[in-house]
């Protein structure tokens, strides 16, 4: 390999490296998104018997909001691997 193309090949694993601390940095502003100053930890048995009251539950509702987390780290992922 020559001295150019060892300039090359890092100049480009330095762009994929900022692109995937980058990425790691959305993830980490993300998980800062619901503060508990702002959302306080709910009572869990008083929300899962009002929920179950109104026809669901709180497993689902759960699963939604986890679904809905993880999803959106997937994509932050899949963006930053596929550059």
């Amino acid at each position: 390999m020559t001295d150019r193309m060892h300039v090359a090949h890092i100049h480009h694993l330095e762009q994929r490296i900022d692109r995937l601390e980058d990425a790691l940095w959305g993830i980490k502003k993300w998980s800062e998104a619901y503060p508990l100053a702002v959302f306080p930890e709910p009572d869990l048995k008083k929300a899962a018997e009002l929920l179950r009251a109104g026809g669901t539950t709180l497993d689902a509702i759960s699963a939604h909001c986890m679904r809905h987390v993880i999803e959106g780290v997937g994509k932050i992922a899949r963006e930053a691997l596929a550059e």
